[in-house]
């Protein structure tokens, strides 16, 4: 988008065009928006988030928790129905006109999702009926939550971020995790879902120090044989 911005911005002013089409109405493209996209929740916002899900926001917590360990995006999740879960293999089915790149793929539950979803089953047993039957707006009761957490820059799609990422740093291979978000090409999940962050930063500081560690013992052995001879 940026290039072709570029381009007509060019063709307009050696007049090849009458107007740039990005300069009419409001922009197709916010930088700001997309480099929200960069953005994953640590385990510390994780449990402070979770943590404001309680009261008129207890319906929050089930489809929070299903974004971070399943990295379904909103839609997906709010179309999502009994009767594609199931309960004893543990596996959810996305059906292809529910996504986004109309495929059908299967996601594996968690231990704590597995709950919160049998939970709604137990008060909900039709199997028609959809998982997820929130009273407000999702992105609106995020936010909320979010903001009396203390969370800045974090949207509902923040969870599927925050979900790509963790399986990465669990040394699970990329294309295993592009299949459970359903990208269809290895760049998608690699260009916008393994951006580092802080967490990452301390971990491979951590590495460095773990490797620098093990090669001091190394470096002292030969200074000492050294002086012997010497």
């Amino acid at each position: 988008m940026t290039h072709l911005r570029r381009l007509l911005n060019i063709a307009e002013r050696n007049g090849w065009i009458n107007r740039n089409p990005f300069k009419c109405g409001d922009s197709l493209i916010h930088i700001a928006d997309e480099k929200k996209r960069e953005r994953t929740l640590t385990r510390e916002e994780e449990t402070k988030l979770l943590a404001q899900c309680v009261g008129k926001r207890k319906h929050l917590r089930p489809i929070i928790i299903a974004g971070l360990d399943t990295g379904c995006r909103m839609g997906e999740l709010l179309k999502l129905r009994f009767k594609e879960i199931n309960f004893e293999d543990s596996l959810i089915t996305i059906q292809a006109f529910n996504t986004k790149t109309m495929r059908e793929r299967q996601v594996s539950m968690t231990v704590r999702l597995k709950q919160e979803l049998e939970g709604l089953h137990t008060a909900n047993p039709n199997p028609d009926s959809l998982v997820f039957v929130v009273k407000s707006d999702v992105r609106h009761g995020f936010a909320s939550a979010c903001k009396d957490a203390g969370i800045d820059g974090a949207t509902f799609y923040t969870l599927r971020h925050t979900a790509a990422t963790r399986p990465v740093s669990l040394h699970i291979p990329l294309a295993g995790v592009g299949k459970v978000l359903g990208h269809t090409t290895p760049n998608t999940t690699y260009r916008y879902y393994l951006n580092p962050n802080l967490e990452t930063v301390k971990r491979a500081a951590l590495a460095l120090d773990s490797f620098n560690a093990e090669q001091q013992p190394k470096q002292a052995t030969v200074s000492e044989a050294s002086e012997m001879v010497n």
